[in-house]
């Protein structure tokens, strides 16, 4: 098989055996089973970092564990020992290291907990942390270095995976900048009351992948101060043979070491994004970044009452959204989910599929906006989050204004690409009409006519290349 074949069968088993995940997605003419699973498991692949958010008590933290030790090839149990728990009174030395009093006299000697050694690290109810140690874990999860006093522990990048209650009295609100490191946010919770026999079932088969025996022998090499970082790293490596074998020969599962990883991601990158799907992705990122009385959408700004921005995204939003959310999140998810399908592009119906995901989490909607939809029938068997379901809204909203100004981002879109192979000396790929050269000029000489940012953007980029030669 090769690694679209094993992803799948990875998501399928993890899916139906080890935690039940019976929420399905209709894209385009595709249903996609098991689809919180697969944002999970291609997160892990890509070593991006998921949210999880939902009611206690189900499965948030234990999928996050069970797709650690069947990607890996690290006992469950040891993830549960090496979980971060959140609390309001966690700090940086109880959560990811501490000094050694023991060699004071002679350095200062940084102790990492196991947290640090796992190619998953993973937080439990992040949302009781205060604001303060939220701060401590952004250059984590942004670069998978952890820094301490004059220490740096860097074994690569490595996802990281967080689990939320839904917002309530007991919790902190997450920081923005701590929310655009998570690409996507999934939520999990009650599946229906036929599924209790499963639900058992899989609980008794998550007790198969721990293996306390290999579990403390990683613990008791990761807490001896005689090794190096490196030699713990090493002997980590083998110690997991073992149960890598067991996975492997025993449970049929697929492994996906760094090489694997980075080959998928790299086939992943790959995939071609139609143009259609493109000009939908860049109106997503144009509405949310711009309003039309004060330019760049500020989260320090009031909100723009201009009438040209009525219909505009930015109005129902405080914040904006960052190239993490656009690249990272939604283009980058959006190729994954085509990859995972074996088909051969990314279309609209794909980055629809998953804006929500990458927006709902990191947006701070208007109350205006969340008054409108509070009290509407939310779609599918099991609806959506607060945050989930308006931005799906909002998505709903740029789709409209996509249909009324298709044509013309169309013909802007192909009399950019046109013009940039000109002054590149290639030869264009593209043509238009006498009509739609017409259609393109009169654009250019009244940017009135098409009243969207995007348009906007290509007006002034086809004039900067057009003065150019």
């Amino acid at each position: 098989m090769g690694y679209r074949e094993k992803l799948q069968q990875t998501i399928d088993l993890i899916g139906e055996d080890y935690y039940i995940d019976p929420e399905e997605k209709k894209v385009g003419r595709q249903t996609i089973l098991h689809w919180n699973t697969s944002l999970l498991v291609l997160s892990y692949v890509m070593n991006k970092n998921p949210l999880i958010i939902g009611e206690p008590g189900f499965a948030k933290t234990t999928s996050a564990k069970t797709i650690s030790a069947l990607m890996s090839g690290y006992p469950f149990d040891l993830y549960e020992s090496a979980q971060i728990q959140g609390h309001p009174d966690q700090t940086f030395e109880t959560m990811l290291a501490r000094l050694d009093f023991s060699k004071l006299d002679k350095e200062e000697a940084v102790i990492w907990l196991s947290s640090a050694y796992l190619p998953v690290r993973i937080i439990d109810e992040i949302r009781r942390l205060p604001a303060g140690n939220q701060n401590e874990l952004l250059n984590m999860l942004q670069t998978g270095r952890i820094n301490y006093l004059n220490s740096t522990f860097y074994t690569g990048e490595t996802p990281f995976f967080a689990t939320a209650n839904h917002q309530d009295e007991g919790s902190y609100i997450l920081i923005p900048p701590l929310c655009d490191r998570f690409s996507i946010h999934v939520e999990l919770g009650h599946i229906g009351a036929m599924y209790t026999g499963e639900i058992a079932r899989a609980k008794k088969n998550i007790k198969e992948l721990c293996d306390p025996k290999i579990t403390n022998r990683i613990l008791s090499i990761i807490n001896d101060k005689e090794k190096s970082i490196e030699e713990k790293l090493e002997t980590i490596e083998k110690e997991r043979d073992s149960y890598r074998k067991f996975l492997e020969y025993e449970l049929g599962v697929s492994l996906f070491d760094a090489e694997d990883r980075k080959n998928i991601t790299e086939e992943i990158s790959s995939i071609k994004v139609t143009n259609e799907a493109m000009i939908f992705l860049q109106m997503i990122d144009a509405e949310l970044n711009y309003t039309p009385t004060f330019g760049r959408k500020r989260s320090s700004d009031k909100r723009d009452t201009n009438n040209h921005g009525a219909n505009l995204a930015s109005n129902n939003t405080k914040n904006a959204a960052s190239p993490r959310a656009i690249l990272e999140g939604i283009d980058d998810y959006a190729k994954a989910i085509v990859y995972l399908r074996g088909e051969k592009a990314v279309r609209k119906e794909h980055v629809f599929a998953v804006a929500p995901h990458a927006l709902g989490h990191r947006l701070d909607f208007e109350n205006e906006f969340k008054s409108k939809y509070a009290n509407e029938k939310r779609p599918g068997h099991f609806g959506a989050p607060t945050e989930m379901f308006l931005a799906e809204k909002l998505v709903e909203g740029i789709e409209e204004n996509y249909k009324k100004v298709k044509i013309d981002l169309d013909l802007l879109m192909s009399a950019y690409l046109i013009s940039n192979a000109k002054e590149k000396n290639k030869i264009p790929e593209l043509s238009l009409s006498i009509q739609q050269w017409a259609r393109a000029n009169d654009l250019l000489n009244n940017e009135d006519l098409v009243d969207h940012p995007l348009a906007k953007e290509y007006i002034r980029a086809i004039k900067r290349t057009r003065s150019r030669f």
